[in-house]
């Protein structure tokens, strides 16, 4: 994954300009200590884990193409 860049600059508005509400909240969660903890142990006892990580953030995965 990119590194976004420093919000002082003047490319930070440009790099969130095509941002949705999905691609907001990835970010978010991706910056999330709480989150990316829980999801660091989550992984080890998978799909359990993972399942109940999903329900306690709110996340829905669809599935296929």
């Amino acid at each position: 994954m990119e590194k976004p860049p420093d919000w002082r600059s003047e490319n930070y508005a440009k790099a969130y300009e095509n941002y949705d509400r999905t691609d907001f909240a990835q970010e978010f969660l991706r910056r999330n200590p709480e989150y990316r903890d829980q999801y660091a142990e989550a992984v080890d006892d998978a799909p359990l884990a993972l399942s109940r990580l999903a329900r306690h953030w709110g996340l829905v995965f669809r599935c296929g193409p």
